[in-house]
């Protein structure tokens, strides 16, 4: 069915994307670091204009707020009828995912840290207690790339994530350039066939299919943040999507699948709560996804130690500047000091994430697609509020984390939850351009703390506060089922 909303979102999702390639092009940047290395004829590529750092964060701004509106009229245009062909639109995103590789990685410098661990690992270090500081010392020019403040910072990552950065060193060598050529498309395929996993979990139905398509494949917030800027958040998240498609035939390959997830990213353990409510009244089904997850995790934490885990631990103190519990942190460190408060505030974002799971899990049960395995159905409904839940309440978080909500998401019905996650990532998006920690000229610095740490915050609380009024205007009981599917297999 033919929507005037629809072909308008398509262009603008074209716009937002085209915007963010062209950025790209630009060169260097106050959104892109240098890369160095060749050889030249590899992708990504760029110009060297050396354009301001008004102009860049402009043109991402533009983007971002352009791509967010697009998704906006195709939400409505879908919610009228509207259902485009998913073939198409499927294979436009993987085109667009390989555009914004061609470019280089924005936003952050956060992959050139990446190749530092990858390369550490290569050369016989520990990326869990050397640092690219320790690469500078011994001369190695993937060290010398890295920017503040990761130069001396210990990976967060977990060993799948570091065989990722391990393979692409092997493959760059000392050329930092093709170590994040390898990390980003392995992102890129990541993401192509996170989208691909999603469209057979929705099932024949077109408009659901569409759905999958529009607000993951053509998302350009995602392609920008999660694909472009090359974090390892979609290379951890197919594992886990993939766990969610795999739970109703084999939990026992689930659980293999989110153990490996997890042992990338460790948040993604909120996918293991999720996949173990999926199976719950099935003791034997939980048993082996639980027991599978468990071997994945210890074979591969074992060979790296506990090690691993320490700069996750410190990471448990931080605070993100466009959060809501930002608002808090000033009045809690007045009364218990620096250390406590740290300690205590990362204790307030769990309560309240559980809180808040436990408001939306009445909202969740509603948008459940009626048609879907029951199984995956009551999977995807726990990682979508799980994450939700986790992501306006936590006391750290960055836009690229938002991936981990959008996959379940879009695959339950249409709901008042779209556009609050939507909300969500514009908001953080725009507050973390340009991006690099570098100076910025006045007027671009004051509006980039203004936006990060004022306006994010209290957009951030009005977000949460939003969850939480639909969460009561939409909950109720959930809409009974039968214990069993038919269709589902006996373990």
């Amino acid at each position: 069915m033919e929507h005037p909303f629809g072909r308008i979102a398509l262009g603008l999702l074209g716009v937002a994307i085209g915007l963010i390639v062209l950025t790209g092009l630009l060169g260097p940047s106050a959104a892109q670091p240098p890369i160095p290395g060749g050889p030249s004829w590899l992708p990504p590529y760029r110009f060297d204009t050396h354009p301001a750092a008004g102009l860049v964060t402009g043109l991402l701004l533009t983007a971002a707020l352009v791509g967010a509106g697009g998704l906006w009229l195709a939400l409505r245009a879908l919610a009228r009828g509207w259902a485009p062909d998913p073939g198409r639109l499927t294979i436009a995103g993987a085109v667009a995912a390989l555009a914004v590789v061609c470019v280089p990685p924005m936003g952050s410098a956060d992959h050139l840290v990446y190749a530092a661990y990858g390369r550490l690992a290569a050369t016989g270090g520990d990326p869990y207690r050397d640092t690219a500081a320790t690469l500078v010392r011994d001369g190695d020019p993937v060290g010398a790339a890295v920017e503040a403040p990761w130069t001396d910072i210990p990976s967060v990552y977990g060993p799948v994530a570091t065989a990722e950065e391990w393979l692409a060193a092997r493959i760059g060598g000392t050329s930092v350039h093709t170590i994040v050529l390898v990390l980003t498309l392995l992102g890129a395929a990541a993401f192509v066939l996170t989208g691909l996993l999603l469209q057979r979990a929705a099932g024949p139905d077109r408009a659901a299919r569409a759905r999958v398509a529009i607000l993951w494949s053509l998302n350009p917030l995602l392609l920008f943040v999660a694909v472009n800027a090359g974090h390892l958040d979609a290379f951890a998240l197919a594992f886990a999507v993939a766990a969610l498609v795999a739970v109703r035939r084999s939990p026992a390959l689930a659980g293999v699948l989110v153990g490996l997830a997890c042992a990338a990213k460790i948040s993604l353990g909120l996918y293991v709560l999720a996949l173990a409510w999926g199976l719950r009244g099935r003791p034997r089904a939980l048993a082996a996804l639980v027991g599978s997850a468990l071997a994945v995790g210890i074979a591969t934490y074992l060979p790296v130690g506990f090690g691993a885990f320490d700069q996750m631990r410190e990471n448990t103190r931080l605070v993100s500047l466009a959060v809501p519990l930002r608002l808090v942190l000033g009045p809690m460190e007045s009364l218990f000091g620096h250390d406590t408060a740290r300690s205590l505030i990362g204790l307030l974002g769990w309560i309240l994430t559980g809180l808040v799971a436990w408001l939306l899990a009445r909202t969740a049960a509603r948008a459940r697609p009626a048609a879907m395995d029951h199984v995956l159905r009551d999977s995807a409904a726990a990682a979508a509020l799980l994450t939700l839940a986790w992501l306006v309440t936590t006391p750290y978080s960055l836009p690229w984390y938002d991936v981990a909500a959008w996959a379940p998401l879009v695959l339950l019905a249409p709901s008042a939850l779209d556009p609050l996650l939507l909300a969500r990532s514009t908001l953080l998006v725009c507050a973390y351009v340009p991006g690099r920690v570098v100076p910025l000229p006045d007027a671009v610095d004051t509006f980039q703390r203004t936006l990060r740490g004022t306006v994010g915050p209290w957009a951030g609380a009005a977000i949460l506060v939003a969850v939480v009024l639909v969460s009561r205007r939409l909950g109720g009981p959930p809409r009974p089922r039968s214990r069993r599917s038919p269709a589902a297999p006996r373990s």
